[in-house]
């Protein structure tokens, strides 16, 4: 950080405008969005209150606030020496979702919120504020369609050419989703036009959509990380050039280009608001194998689509296109077991029951777990039960409770767990119920995937089946639900 800005100030209000005039100028320095600019001032003018308030009650002190910059936005830590706080005052916030003031406000303004105990030295709360795309700073570069754009529709007979990425592309991708969502798109990294350079061919292949030397439509699979699989997805065509298949010819090219690098599958998440990306994953070989509840956020927004208008999350069914497949041996949970072997049938991967023999458990069980804030989504892996597993599992539960989670998912090992039975019984009681398989999900390994409901806005009717194995799955899941209800 060697363009930081330390300012040390003393507990006083009189000094609050120093403050914001030093951030001001740091955002302006470094060409920060002006809505970024505001929130990160009235988050840190929140923090320095409650230090003069709370930290130094009656008396005086000294205040620093610490302006970082990063190539993407900007960070702002800000320290006291007063009276020391529980951690869990700010664990446990927000704890109104609709309040304006305090910790609860700086939750809604800024993407990051932590809070460090230095004994000693004092206490630091860290905010960071991920800056608007830096492919837009400029008014020139701002993608908007221009009048012709909007009058002037390509002939039908246009070529459009479907290759893969190559160097120079990137820029026209990041404008291309510019286009089609502005900034609303969840995978912000596609944004980025340096970031897409840089990570093409890493964790990530795209397709490519081109006509007349412009990129209009954009495909690409992302690696899952430590396995042979990947997630298609980031599809996007140039409003211009809808209906004219480009979709269809662009998801043959990610197939093959998958293939061809050695994957032995790819995923799919087709948004349940319509059957139409539901139909396409069919056409094009996948197998259908969980439905996930509340995974799309509540503000999606489908041109002409009733559904997408309910102020509820959203569902998304998985599917999956196999390249290669292996026999499989498995722990089937008893509960369970009659829907998973569907599963495996549908797509056609040969499996044996493995019989639970008493074998020693491990001492010591480490649950991981990832939380995704754009998405207020948090998944949990498990792949051994041991000592302490239940209040292990518990405790952390109760750590995602209270980062207000909109969704929890949990993925149980279907190959390494011999007492799958227990772990499935503490997790129904609960309130995890049925989702689906995640084949090759973990480091090739298959996963039985369970979900909590953890928000009144998670949408239980917002969703439409097209195929019977959807419909059947959508049932078996409600009726799950229920009877986890009642444990």
């Amino acid at each position: 950080m060697s363009q930081s800005i330390v300012l040390k100030i003393p507990s006083d209000l009189q000094c609050m405008k120093m403050m914001k005039d030093v951030i001001t100028d740091a955002g302006f320095t470094f060409a920060l969005p002006q809505a970024d600019l505001d929130a990160l001032i009235k988050s840190t003018e929140e923090l320095v209150q409650n230090a003069i308030i709370h930290a130094y009650p009656g008396e005086k002190g000294s205040i620093e606030i610490s302006v970082h910059p990063f190539r993407t936005g900007m960070r702002i830590d800000v320290r006291d020496w007063g009276i020391p706080m529980s951690y869990t005052k700010h664990r446990s916030v927000p704890l109104d979702k609709n309040a304006s003031a305090g910790f609860n406000r700086i939750y809604e303004l800024v993407d990051t919120f932590e809070y460090y105990n230095l004994g000693k030295e004092g206490k630091k709360f860290v905010i960071i504020k991920f800056a608007s795309h830096p492919v837009h700073h400029n008014a020139e570069d701002t993608v908007t369609p221009s009048k012709t754009d909007k009058t002037v529709t390509p002939p039908k007979n246009i070529s459009v050419k479907i290759r893969n990425f190559r160097e120079g592309d990137e820029e026209g991708i990041a404008r291309l989703i510019y286009k089609n969502y502005g900034h609303s798109y969840i995978k912000d990294i596609f944004y980025y036009p340096q970031k897409i350079s840089e990570l093409h061919g890493k964790k990530f292949y795209s397709v490519i959509a081109e006509s007349g030397g412009h990129i209009v439509g954009h495909f690409a699979f992302i690696l899952v990380p430590k396995s042979t699989i990947a997630e298609i997805g980031i599809v996007v065509v140039d409003p211009l050039f809808k209906g004219r298949g480009i979709m269809n010819r662009m998801i043959e090219k990610v197939l093959k280009k998958a293939e061809d690098i050695g994957l032995d599958a790819v995923f799919g998440e087709a948004i349940m608001y319509h059957v139409f990306s539901q139909k396409s994953n069919l056409a094009h070989g996948f197998t259908e194998s969980a439905l996930l509840l509340g995974k799309t956020p509540v503000n999606i927004s489908l041109e002409h689509n009733e559904l997408a208008k309910i102020e509820k999350r959203g569902a998304v069914l998985i599917g999956y296109r196999f390249f290669h497949t292996s026999p499989k041996s498995l722990y089937l949970p008893k509960v369970y077991g009659k829907q998973i072997r569907k599963s495996y049938k549908k797509a056609q991967i040969p499996f044996k029951k493995r019989e639970k023999q008493v074998s020693p458990s491990p001492k010591h069980i480490f649950l991981a777990y990832e939380f995704d804030p754009p998405t207020n989504i948090a998944t949990i892996r498990i792949d051994h039960y041991g000592k302490d597993f239940k209040h292990k599992f518990l405790l952390l539960v109760s750590q995602l409770r209270a980062k207000h989670c909109d969704m929890v998912y949990a993925d149980v090992s279907l190959e390494n767990i011999p007492q799958i039975d227990k772990v499935i019984k503490i997790m129904n009681k609960r309130g995890f119920f049925y989702a689906g398989i995640m084949f090759l999900y973990h480091e090739r390994g298959d996963y039985l995937r369970l979900q909590l409901k953890h928000s009144d806005r998670v949408g239980s009717k917002n969703y439409v089946c097209y195929s019977d194995f959807c419909k059947s799955l959508s049932h078996y899941i409600k009726e799950d639900e229920k009877r986890v209800a009642y444990l």
